[in-house]
């Protein structure tokens, strides 16, 4: 459901008919999109100040009461304060969420048995996310109405599923270690900065193409949601073939390639001349997408070794990290197409992609080599990869 919230908006975008009877301009809709994330960052001191005294249950059972009252909010409102509100809300159930439902599976689970219940949890959570577009593409005749409150109800089984089957387990949302050690680390550092300008160029992208494909080829709806969810299967296919490969190819070259890659994807996505085209470009930034999130989570491992890999504190801070790039993302699409136009503020923005996706590769490389990179297990690296199949 989390996954499904944040995602059903896109093929929504290119109307600007988000509710009945409200419209609105280009960048109001980009920050419409960006507030969860916005929410998702503001979510994550919030967390770090409730550490140490409730329970995960709590911490689950309150992201599902956020997500009704996001749901009831966006169903009902009709101006943008309203509606951004709401996403900012629902940003910050997703934190919640996430962070309690960690910290269960941590304290209840041996290791042996935590990565697979890792891979079933991200699995849902993506499998949200792929599936959002093409419901909310599906269901979006009248505006948000239907998605919200279908979502609304569904949310309140859930709660009360958790109330009935959570309620009596007593693991604890224990208190983080100190962020600042990590901060320090420089390749934790890098790991972070990638991380936020990955998720920059994605979030960007998601609103920047139902834009392109509503004037080039008037795409329905539907069919984009099919489109977005194509690229999420790309992204949750690469996630696994890069996992595999890892440990023959250069952390470095991974990150540094991954986003030169995906500015690529992004300035090609205005290069076909049919829909049925720019199904490669799509697939092109999902998979470098991935590629660039699995040198990062290998970096971040390789920081703390791992033994500590599923640190609390790093998983914050890849949290936040993710949330201010994919905030930061749409929030400068709103400014940069009403000052330069829709297509002058994409090619700009995916030559910068390259430029810092070469710079951060080539400053990685210097800074490390491949001899110098212990092998990961298998373990370490699945509660990290899945962590962000999201």
């Amino acid at each position: 459901m989390s996954g499904f919230l944040y995602t059903y908006l896109i093929p929504l975008v290119p109307s600007y008919h988000l509710i009945t009877g409200a419209f609105f301009s280009t960048a109001e809709v980009s920050l419409l999109f960006a507030s969860w994330s916005f929410g998702g960052a503001m979510g994550t001191p919030l967390t770090l100040f409730l550490a140490g005294h409730v329970k995960c249950w709590m911490m689950i059972g309150t992201a599902l009461v956020v997500f009704f009252f996001n749901c009831i909010m966006f169903m009902a409102g009709s101006s943008f304060p309203i509606l951004f509100l709401s996403r900012c809300i629902g940003g910050v159930g997703s934190t919640f969420l996430l962070s309690g439902s960690i910290a269960m599976l941590d304290s209840l689970f041996p290791p042996s048995e935590r990565g697979n219940r890792f891979v079933i949890v991200y699995f849902c959570g993506g499998f949200g996310l792929t599936m959002g577009p093409l419901i909310g593409g599906s269901l979006s005749s009248d505006g948000a109405f239907i998605p919200c409150l279908l979502g609304s109800l569904v949310l309140a089984g859930l709660f009360g599923l958790v109330m009935v089957y959570l309620r009596e387990n007593d693991a604890e949302f224990t208190k983080m270690e100190p962020l600042t050690p990590h901060l320090k680390d420089p390749q934790t550092t890098l790991s972070l900065a990638s991380l936020l300008l990955v998720s920059s160029t994605v979030a960007f992208s998601e609103v920047i193409l139902p834009l392109h494909l509503n004037v080039a080829f008037a795409t329905t709806a539907s069919a984009l949601g099919g489109l977005m969810m194509i690229a999420a299967i790309a992204y949750i296919f690469v996630a696994n073939v890069a996992a595999l490969v890892s440990e023959k190819i250069n952390r470095n070259l991974l990150v540094g390639a991954g986003l030169a890659c995906n500015g690529v994807a992004f300035l090609a996505l205005f290069s076909p001349e049919s829909l049925a085209v720019e199904v490669v470009p799509v697939m092109m930034l999902g998979c470098s997408a991935s590629v660039v999130y699995t040198g990062c989570f290998l970096r971040l491992v390789d920081s703390v070794g791992q033994g500590d890999a599923r640190s609390p504190a790093l998983q914050q801070l890849s949290f936040a990290a993710h949330n201010v790039g994919a905030f930061l993302g749409p929030a400068v699409l709103g400014a940069s197409v009403h000052m330069f136009g829709l297509e002058a503020a994409a090619y700009t923005y995916g030559t910068l992609a390259i430029v810092a996706g070469v710079a951060i590769g080539w400053y990685a490389r210097k800074t490390a080599s491949l001899d110098d990179e212990s092998s990961i297990s298998a373990s370490a690296l699945v509660d990290f990869q899945l962590l962000f199949t999201l």
